[in-house]
């Protein structure tokens, strides 16, 4: 038996385990909505970062960059040197004017302190006169009250750092002002209870008030001191001079470096801030000299001779409080000697002064003429030699030193103070054009090595 052709079976092509690569031009698959120029950022972004450091870095290499890092260094050190000029003019000038405010506030203390003499001076004398006082020596006392509640409010105002002790002043004035006032009832009722407040009062101005407004006035002379010596601030200078020398030494650096000896721009901006050191210098010596003449000058004058007025005034009350205590007061004339001796020896250091010395002699032969009547058993006398407004009386001779000794204060105090004000307004203007000739100099020294660096490449 026989069968047909058989027909093949169908054959599958071979198969391979390998899935194939796609091909190298395929680009990377992306998420969604991701575009392939915003995955490829970071790179950019770290390529551009590296590349701002490296260009950065660059500017500071080699010999142009170091001339780069000078002219930097440059410019610090005119505006340093141009800071400096500029802040010692001013630190200066604001010295001299709270010296000049210090010196008011001297005045005005030392003012308080002789005006309450004055006035225990002028009360004591009074009571000795016995009954009613006259109308111008009562005057004359209120003037002198009057003149320390003034002072007490214009010194508080104008230094609030007194305000407390200068309120605690007032109170004290207040009680010995009702002393002094008890003291007179008592004296126009002819009791001799009067004479016990009147050394009471005196004792308690003395005890209380006087040393509070010596305090204050001790305060201010060392306040004022203080000014006088700031006003001289050449020390900040130094910071200037320093300043120069770097800019010197980079200007040298730099013509050894190019060999090119001669930079307009930067030689100029240099002189500019020398001319503005000479001018800084200039300037705060005047302010310095000026204030050193005014503190051992027409302002220790003025301090000195309120010391007198001072010393002289409590002279006067003591040579009254001796008469009072009628034979008992020897106390009181020993003050009166060591008064002397004050107002000797300060008019001794008060450059001329001769015609004060004997305006002072007049008045203490007056004094030695009433002790020697009161030890001599002449009260009513030495008294009436006392109070007399006779020009042979110690009042007279005492009134024209007291006047005297006052105006040459006030002049001198006056002197000291406008002198202390003129030295104002004129240094601000050279420490304003000091800072702008800085600034020139500042874009001179840029230029200037800039050009170096343009020839350089």
């Amino acid at each position: 038996m026989t069968s047909g052709p058989t027909t093949p079976l169908p054959v599958a092509p071979p198969t391979s385990s390998r899935t194939p690569l796609p091909p190298p031009s395929a680009a990377p698959a992306t998420a969604p909505g991701t575009s392939a120029t915003a995955s490829a950022a970071p790179a950019t972004i770290r390529g551009s970062g590296q590349t701002l450091q490296s260009a950065f870095t660059g500017l500071f290499q080699g010999t142009p960059g170091r001339m780069r890092l000078l002219g930097i260094l440059g410019v610090i050190a005119a505006l340093l040197l141009g800071g400096a000029a500029a802040n010692a003019i001013l630190a200066s000038e604001a010295a001299a004017e709270r010296a000049a405010t210090t010196t008011e506030q001297v005045v005005r203390m030392q003012s308080i302190q002789v005006d309450l003499l004055r006035a225990d001076a002028l009360a004591t004398n009074a009571f000795l006169v016995g009954g009613l006082e006259t109308a111008d020596a009562r005057a004359q006392y209120d003037a002198a009250m009057a003149a320390v509640a003034r002072n007490i409010a214009a010194g508080a105002a104008a230094q609030p750092a007194d305000a407390k002790a200068l309120g605690t002043l007032a109170e004290k004035v207040q009680d010995y002002g009702a002393l002094v006032e008890q003291a007179r009832s008592n004296n126009r009722l002819g009791l001799p209870v009067g004479a016990r407040y009147l050394t009471e009062a005196s004792a308690s101005l003395r005890a209380s008030a006087i040393p509070v407004v010596a305090q204050i006035v001790d305060t201010n002379e060392a306040r004022a001191q203080k000014e006088f010596d700031r006003s001289n601030s050449s020390i900040q200078l130094l910071a200037g001079v320093a300043a120069l020398i770097v800019l010197v030494l980079i200007a040298v650096w730099l013509a050894r470096r190019t060999h090119r000896y001669l930079n307009p721009s930067l030689t100029g901006g240099v002189i500019l801030l020398v001319v503005g050191l000479i001018v800084a210098g200039t300037t705060i010596g005047k302010i310095g000299t000026t204030t050193a003449q005014v503190a051992s000058g027409d302002y220790k004058r003025a301090v000195d001779l309120a010391h007198v007025r001072t010393a002289a005034n409590d002279a006067r009350a003591n040579e009254s409080l001796t008469l009072v205590q009628r034979g008992s007061g020897q106390a009181y004339e020993d003050a009166w000697v060591a008064n002397d001796k004050t107002v000797r020896e300060t008019l001794a250091g008060v450059g001329d002064s001769s015609d004060l010395t004997n305006g002072w002699d007049a008045y203490a032969t007056a004094h030695k003429q009433i002790r020697a009547l009161d030890d001599d058993g002449q009260w009513e006398q030495a008294v009436e030699l006392a109070t007399t407004q006779e020009a042979s009386g110690a009042t007279a001779a005492f009134n024209a030193f007291d006047e005297q000794v006052t105006q040459e204060r006030d002049a001198a105090s006056k002197s000291a103070i406008d002198q202390l004000g003129a030295l104002g307004g004129g240094s601000t203007v050279w420490a304003v054009l000091i800072a702008i000739v800085s600034l020139i100099a500042s874009w001179l020294i840029v230029r200037g090595i800039g050009q170096r660096i343009k020839e350089y490449r």
